[in-house]
């Protein structure tokens, strides 16, 4: 559905921490706490792992992962005042602040399989869950999202 492609083996640092930034800003909405978040799971891989030889996928999979289980253990309730910025008509923005309004079970599931692609027995462990139970959340989730895409399309259509 919102597939990104894989994560290339053997990437750059820099291009690494993007990576593991963005998945975090797609859970949380905020900058600030997509950087808390980010660095706080990079940092407990670091301790675990050689952080400059594993710029791969798996490892990349792994911070994903940590960054779930951090944030399913402690999310942050989004209000209408957290997603202004992304109250603009573009459909990229929409589609984010469609997702910011999900819970955090959904919110993970739909960005871990349907945006990075991701095998839903990859996240069982972070999230607690079993496969069973994260088809039905997938499957929900997707139909609550063009519901609410169409509903949003059809706000901005009378606004105009």
């Amino acid at each position: 559905m919102f597939y990104m492609g894989n994560v290339m083996d053997n990437m750059s640092m820099e291009v690494f921490i993007k990576k593991v930034y963005a998945f975090a800003f797609r859970l949380t909405g905020s900058e600030n706490s997509a950087c808390i978040l980010a660095e706080a799971a990079i940092n407990r891989m670091v301790q675990a792992s050689d952080l400059s030889n594993n710029m791969s996928e798996d490892f990349f999979m792994c911070i994903a992962k940590d960054i779930c289980n951090i944030y399913i253990s402690n999310p942050k309730p989004l209000t209408y005042e957290d997603c202004e910025e992304y109250e603009k008509k573009a459909d990229a923005n929409m589609l984010q602040k469609i997702i910011l309004s999900l819970e955090p079970l959904n919110r993970i599931t739909i960005i871990w399989k349907d945006v990075y692609g991701f095998s839903l027995n990859e996240i069982i462990p972070a999230v607690n869950q079993p496969y069973n139970i994260l088809q039905q959340v997938l499957a929900s989730t997707r139909h609550q999202i063009i519901v609410q895409t169409l509903k949003e399309g059809e706000l901005g259509e009378k606004s105009i």
